[in-house]
Order: structure tokens, then sequence, then C-alpha cells
């Protein structure tokens, strides 16, 4: 019986013994490991997060390899910008200069207008109204026909001449184109840079009129003439509309306004000054000096030099810098 009290007391310290030690590993190492399954879970969850966070990052940052493709666009916008400077056209001037440096003219005209430039043997395209013989022809700008559509607009000119023959008083006066011209009395115009003396002449019938305004100016001693004509016409069966002279009038006096006339040696001049300050010792020597300067005044303003008729051909056509 003792044995057996014993055996059981054994087994029982045992017992207590083992659920003490159980007891002790319990309280000891269970916060440890249940302390690390946590830091372990909150590692891999911090873990997870910065991988979805890096994740996110790259999705939100992948738009940033196309803006750094960007230079494309600019290259194409660059390679497009010559294309488009290519397309700005410049447009001529509407207007050009004639330029005579023979006789010191120059003027602007409309360059769809036609010009004529002369070379002092032309046929004029207008009677002058010179009071004496020996015109020279320097230029003539022709409107074109087509210009006044619907009316019975026929033409249109300015016709610059020159005579180098002639005193200043005489320059001043005027010779109707026949007798039955109308004109208006001479009076003082300025024209732009220039002050003319001006004389307006009509003559037609019905069915053909023609408007004639003469404008002189005395300088480099010779006579400078700008005349400027207005034709109209028409046909008995013809419905057209009366054309505004005026208004042509205007287009052509614009070119008259931009006349300039240089200081420079007119050809024919020289000889036609020293024919007019001859004296003449006698009567039959005066009569015949006279007639020889007649005659010299005559020649030298019809038949042009060699080297007016040379010079004259270096007349030209420039364009405006500023237009």
């Amino acid at each position: 019986m003792a044995k057996l009290e014993i055996s059981r007391n054994q087994e029982s310290g045992n017992q207590s013994f083992k659920q003490i030690e159980g007891d002790g590993w319990t309280s000891i190492y269970l916060p440890a490991i249940c302390a690390g399954i946590i830091m372990t879970i909150v590692l891999f969850v911090a873990i997870a997060c910065s991988k979805k966070s890096d994740s996110s990052a790259n999705r939100i940052s992948a738009p940033a390899e196309p803006a750094a493709s960007t230079p494309v666009p600019t290259t194409m916008v660059s390679a497009a910008a010559p294309q488009a400077t290519k397309k700005v056209k410049k447009h001529r001037p509407a207007n050009a200069i004639y330029v005579n440096g023979t006789y010191g003219v120059s003027f602007s005209y409309p360059r769809k207008y036609r010009l004529a430039a002369g070379n002092g043997k032309a046929q004029v395209p207008v009677q002058t109204s010179f009071l004496k013989p020996g015109a020279v022809q320097i230029a003539a700008v022709d409107v074109p026909d087509d210009s006044y559509p619907e009316t019975d607009f026929s033409s249109a000119l300015l016709n610059v001449s020159v005579n180098p023959g002639m005193s200043a008083d005489e320059c001043a006066q005027f010779v109707p184109a026949s007798k039955d011209t109308e004109a208006t009395k001479p009076s003082t115009i300025k024209m732009g840079a220039n002050e003319f003396t001006a004389l307006e002449q009509m003559s037609g019938e019905a069915n053909h009129q023609a408007d004639l305004k003469y404008y002189h100016l005395f300088k480099n001693g010779a006579c400078y003439e700008f005349a400027l004509d207005v034709e109209t016409s028409r046909k008995a069966d013809e419905d057209l509309a009366q054309l505004d002279r005026g208004q042509v009038f205007k287009q052509l006096e614009k070119m008259l306004s931009s006349a300039k006339i240089k200081d420079v040696q007119v050809p024919g001049v020289e000889k036609a000054e020293k024919a007019s300050e001859s004296k003449p010792e006698d009567s039959t020597t005066a009569e015949t000096k006279s007639t020889g300067a007649k005659n010299d005044v005559t020649t030298d303003a019809t038949v042009s030099t060699p080297a007016a008729d040379s010079k004259t051909e270096k007349a030209q056509v420039v364009t405006p810098e500023q237009k």
C-alpha cells in the first residue's frame, strides 16, 4: 500500500511538475511567438503595400514616357514651318515708275496700264498744243479698253512731250486742235510739286467726243506738255451708259501729280537760245540770220540728235521700293 501511495505521489508530482513546466514555457515563449507572428504580418502587409504603391507610381509615371517623346511633334511643326513661309507670296506693287534721264522726267503709273516710251521720232498719239512745231514725245500711258465696261468709254491716255524751241511766254500759250474746238481760258494749276498752265479743249460730235486737258510747264529752257485725253464713242443702236469723265480724269491726274522734272540739259535748247540771242548787223544780214535761226530751231527741235536718241533709249521703268 505504501508503495502504491508513493507511486501515486510520484505520478502526481510529475504531473504537477509537467504542468508547472508547461505553464512556464507558454508564459515565456508564447508572447514572443505572437509578437513575431504579428511583426511578420505587419512586414508582409507593409511589403505588399509598398509593392502596390510602386506599381501605382509606375502606372502614374507611365505617361511621362510619351511626354519625353514630345520632340516628335515639334520637329513636325518645325518641318511644316518652312512650308507656311513658302505660301506667303510677295505681291507686286500696284504702281511702277517711268524715268527718262534725257529730259529729266519721271512719274508713277498703274502697272495694269500700258506704257509706251517715245524715242523722239515716234508719232505722238494725241495732237500737241504747242505754239510752235518741234514736239518730241517722251512717253505715253494708255488706259486699258476694258476699264469701264458697259459705258461709251473709248480711250484714255496720258501723253508727255517736250518742245526745246520755245520760250517761257510761248510755253504759256496753246493752239486749238481745230476750228470747232471749244476751249477754256488758260489758268494756273498746281498738281503735285509742279505748277502748270492748263487749258481744256473739247471737240467731236454726239457719237464721238474727245476731251483734252493740256498742262504746260517751262523748265530746263524747254516747254513740257502733259496731255490728258478722254474719248467716248457709241453707235446709234448701242444702249450704253454715259461715261463719268471726271472719274477717268482723276485717274490720269494721279499720274500727273506724281510727275517730277529734274534739272538737266535738254537736247536742242542750247542752239535755240543762241539763235534767239543773235543780233543782226544790218537789215539784210538780220533777215538772213533770222531765217537761219528759225531753220536751226525747227531742225533741232524736229530731228533729235544721235546723243538724244541714245539717251532716250536708256529711259527705263523701275519699281518703287516702298509700295
